[in-house]
């Protein structure tokens, strides 16, 4: 997504988190950690990108990481790592998580139609749309709208109605006004849509009566121990304590104040792409991941983390991009995230207990060069699939 309108300031839920703590760090791997920082080096030279970090965790443990260059282009302060980053779309993943701990809960269906999740207007629906359920909103499948650039996001906010109203109000509206027409795009086949994941996190909003923020912290951070995890743009705003995203301005990236108009997406977009956090935090959502293909994950039932892991329609199961193994179960789970300013890219192999996480501060084209430049290399020495 590449939105440029207003938002507050960043937002924490403080809600007694489990002291589950971060991942292990295993004796480092001298070759691998020396590799990766020479690659992360390269690559963000060569790009001229503000800042870069990366992780590599194996059998729960890290075993490299780095974090080099700036918070923000113009000041002195570098990152570390353990800053925060914008993990855009990624988020979806958490949001499809999140969802699936309120069906086991037996307060959602996976199966649930538009017309059962909201009765109250089920008849001012599209007949289609109607029929629509859960597992196609959080598929791609559900003949949505992509709302996948700012023209799109123009006519959302024009339905949502003003921000005073409160975020969950805007997501019910959108959802409203958006079941009630006709598919954009045909039912049960992919297109990538925001929009779907908007109108699920309004569906869970309106069974529970929590936000989402609230219902994404109690059912994923505050489990896992995710003790730094948050909404929205890391840093304080006019402050260096956290990265800033960057946008490209006559030929350079500029660095985005996150008190300045236009420096994230608007917070109704959440269920979609507004995550922050340190990429501590994210290894301790993808071990759950990546324990759940071995049935041993702590959210979830062994059955209903196959169920977020199927492909529904290639490449895409429930929140994650899918490359299915000869048994059904995962070789590979991949998502990538943006919101214009900063990319984040995860990879899980479960049959190799390995986790990489790559972050950049920027998300124009020389940001997703850079992510494929340390992706591709880095992947060849770990050899995975072999």
């Amino acid at each position: 997504m590449s939105f440029r309108l207003p938002r507050p300031a960043r937002m924490i839920f403080g809600l007694g988190l489990a002291a589950v703590g971060f991942p292990a760090m295993a004796a480092p791997d001298p070759g691998l950690q020396a590799f990766l920082e020479s690659t992360v080096a390269q690559v963000r030279a060569r790009n001229h990108l503000p800042a870069v970090a990366a992780v590599v965790q194996i059998d729960g443990r890290i075993v490299a990481e780095t974090a080099q260059g700036l918070r923000a282009n113009g000041f002195a302060e570098k990152v570390t790592t353990g800053d925060l980053w914008h993990i855009g779309s990624d988020t979806k993943a958490m949001t499809a998580t999140m969802i699936a701990r309120l069906v086991e809960r037996g307060l959602l269906r996976f199966d649930e139609t538009m017309g059962e999740a909201f009765p109250d207007w089920a008849a001012t629906m599209d007949p289609a749309m109607r029929k629509v359920t859960i597992v196609q909103l959080l598929s791609h499948t559900a003949g949505l709208l992509p709302v996948t650039d700012d023209k799109d996001l123009d006519s959302v906010m024009a339905i949502a109605g003003p921000a005073s109203g409160g975020w969950q109000v805007q997501r019910a509206n959108v959802a409203r006004a958006f079941l009630s027409r006709p598919p954009a795009t045909a039912v049960g086949h992919f297109a990538y849509s925001n929009l779907g994941y908007i109108i699920a996190g309004a569906i869970a909003e309106a069974h529970t009566g929590k936000p989402w923020e609230q219902l994404v912290a109690e059912e994923v951070f505050a489990p896992l121990g995710m003790m730094h995890s948050g909404f929205g743009n890391p840093a304080l705003p006019h402050a260096h304590d956290q990265p800033w995203g960057h946008k490209p301005v006559r030929g350079r990236l500029v660095a985005i104040d996150p008190g300045s108009p236009g420096s994230d997406n608007p917070p109704l977009i959440g269920p979609a792409g507004m995550i922050s956090l340190p990429l501590h935090d994210w290894l301790l959502f993808a071990q759950d991941q990546l324990d759940g293909v071995h049935g041993r994950g702590r959210l979830l039932k062994p059955e209903t983390y196959a169920r977020l892991h199927t492909v529904v329609v290639a490449p895409y199961a429930l929140g994650w991009g899918v490359k299915p193994g000869a048994d059904g179960k995962p070789d590979l789970l991949t998502h990538s995230g943006s919101n214009g300013y900063w990319l984040a890219d995860i990879r899980i192999m479960p049959r190799h207990d390995i986790i990489t996480l790559l972050v950049t501060n920027a998300g124009n084209d020389a940001a997703n060069k850079a992510i494929v430049e340390i992706g591709k290399p880095l992947r060849d020495r770990l050899k995975p699939f072999d």
